[in-house]
């Protein structure tokens, strides 16, 4: 994805993995490949694999600079995390993410706020780094930004669960180093970027928004995970914990922001990730901004 610019905002994105390892089946299991073949016009070559039958699909993360403020939205997957039930996340060695960062022309210590717009593994990796045997903040200046319904629900499941595990080494260690500001889901950080509840894929979920000089961006996190989406509004992945509030979070998402100039941002769309809804006779389409 090409940097963007919204008013005096600027958008990066840092990739952690892109992946054509999924089955849609896995995904989707009540969906024939059909209907991915009907939508084949626009979809190949940057959303599905036709030969494979798989999803192209991206763990990424995005920083915003505007005029006051550094943020990274979403961590990814990260690094030496312990995710046997995961092989794709499993003691992983990467440095995409942190590489890309830096491409952005920001360094760790220049970011002072972390937004994970929900705490499922795959959003929160690179909140720490494993230094001499002990998590540490990756962003030592930043407040992470987290959702009160989300941290009362992931800290409280039980110990051997996989995101319990994720919460222990990506979350916990942001808590005790006294880095972590438990917020609402409608906080705002100044009048150009706050948060926005849109609860469902998890029960805390928010998206964040950025407004500057008349322009709007929405960073919508699992909102929706494939441009199949916007064709079908209730589908929903298998790993939505509340498919219904799900559907009617994204059906409000798009009524409201198709054909508009706002310019959306999902968090596992394939480059070039960035784009619009815009309406369709038998619903919504994608509309990639190139």
């Amino acid at each position: 994805m090409k940097q963007k610019t919204v008013g005096d905002i600027t958008i990066a994105r840092m990739v952690d993995k892109e992946s054509t390892e999924h089955h849609y089946q896995n995904w989707f299991p009540d969906v024939p490949q059909e209907v991915f073949d009907s939508h084949r016009d626009w979809m190949d070559p940057y959303f599905f694999d036709y030969d494979a039958g798989t999803i192209i699909f991206s763990y990424h993360g995005f920083v915003l600079k505007s005029e006051r403020h550094t943020v990274v939205v979403d961590t990814c997957i990260g690094n030496d995390k312990e995710r046997e039930a995961r092989p794709l996340y499993h003691l992983r060695n990467e440095t995409r993410y942190m590489d890309e960062l830096a491409a952005a022309g920001v360094h760790s210590e220049d970011v002072d706020y972390v937004m994970c717009t929900h705490l499922h593994g795959d959003h929160i990796g690179w909140n720490t780094k494993f230094e001499n045997g002990v998590w540490k903040p990756t962003f030592p200046n930043a407040k992470y930004l987290f959702s009160r319904k989300e941290i009362e629900y992931w800290s409280s499941i039980p110990e051997d669960g996989n995101h319990r595990q994720a919460y222990r080494d990506s979350v916990s260690p942001i808590v005790e180093a006294g880095q972590s500001l438990t917020v609402e889901t409608d906080h705002g950080i100044d009048d150009s970027l706050w948060l926005e509840p849109s609860e469902g894929h998890t029960i805390g979920h928010y998206s964040v928004r950025a407004k500057s000089n008349g322009a709007e961006a929405v960073l919508c996190g699992d909102v929706m995970h494939h441009p199949i989406q916007c064709v079908m509004p209730d589908l929903c992945t298998v790993f939505c914990m509340d498919q219904e509030e799900t559907r009617k979070t994204r059906k409000e998402f798009f009524e409201r922001h198709a054909d508009t100039d706002v310019m959306v941002f999902p968090g596992h769309f394939a480059a070039p990730t960035a784009g619009y809804v815009v309406g369709h006779p038998d619903g919504y389409r994608w509309k990639p901004d190139f």
